[in-house]
């Protein structure tokens, strides 16, 4: 990501952005401090969008033409998909594992992805143990992308985009993949040493995202710039599922020490990488 332009917070920045986007600029408004700051994907359109911020500030910004922005727009989303190709494919397995599972409905599919096997005669039971993971582990990991709800799923899917967005394009899609798996990992382990039971979602990883986006703003130069609400928000949701909350009030059981394992999951990661990145720093 590049930085533009910073704007002070009274400034309405909805004509601009609305230009930049009929122009294809795919970009984002981000808050720090008390400033807007104007961020773009590609350093390519940044003399392009610098010319069409001095426009807005000579109150001579272009009118757009509806049918043109529109199919603009329709390019803009496809090349936030490839600029993104990491954070899209892994959004695609979970879509495409949604659908085959049926939410959970088609156990012959769920048997095969879910931590602990499952025996589908007389009666399907969970097999407890972990040493099937020796021959099977795949296991580790295919519960991030098992959900077991339409509301469940997306939940998960719009953090995912959020988050994982933010880590692939100002980081790299590589960098990206090796949270995903790691953070999968630990998150599965902890959710399942509380006991043979089914479970599976992305929450575990979106919460490692979380943390490891917060803790890297606070240990290296901010480039993640994560609103505060979306951190109290989704701190204050993982106090109420640890409170058991939501199984009271007859929302099911949530993985809870999925969330918690996958939250210092990426804590441990944003300190461990701050500070091989800030010894390579320092070797220059």
């Amino acid at each position: 990501m590049f930085l533009v332009m910073s704007f002070p917070l009274h400034v309405d920045l909805l004509p601009l952005t609305k230009v930049l986007w009929s122009r294809g600029i795919s970009h984002q408004i981000l808050e720090h401090n008390e400033d807007q700051q104007l961020w773009l994907t590609k350093a390519a359109q940044a003399p392009e969008a610098l010319d069409l911020c001095q426009q807005m500030a000579r109150g001579e910004l272009p009118s757009i033409n509806t049918e043109t922005n529109q199919s603009r727009v329709r390019i803009s989303l496809f090349g936030g998909l490839l600029a993104a190709p990491m954070t899209a494919g892994i959004l695609a397995i979970t879509l495409l594992l949604a659908l085959l599972t049926g939410m959970g409905d088609q156990l012959e599919y769920i048997a095969a992805l879910s931590f602990y096997p499952i025996a589908l005669q007389p009666e399907p039971y969970l097999l407890a143990g972990w040493q099937h993971l020796f021959g099977e582990p795949w296991r580790l990991l295919t519960p991030a992308w098992l959900h077991f709800g339409w509301l469940h799923l997306v939940f998960n899917c719009l953090w995912w985009w959020d988050l994982g967005r933010r880590i692939e394009q100002r980081q790299s899609s590589k960098r990206l993949w090796w949270l995903f798996v790691i953070i999968a990992l630990i998150s599965n382990l902890a959710q399942a040493w509380q006991g043979a039971h089914l479970f599976g979602g992305l929450s575990g990883v979106i919460y490692g995202l979380l943390g490891y986006i917060w803790l890297w703003d606070r240990l290296r130069n901010p480039v993640f710039f994560l609103p505060q609400g979306i951190l109290i928000f989704m701190l204050v949701w993982l106090l109420l599922g640890l409170s058991n909350v939501f199984s009271v009030m007859g929302m099911g059981n949530m993985a809870n020490m999925a969330h918690l394992g996958g939250l210092l999951a990426g804590l441990a990661l944003a300190f461990i990488l701050s500070m091989i990145e800030s010894r390579r720093d320092s070797r220059r």
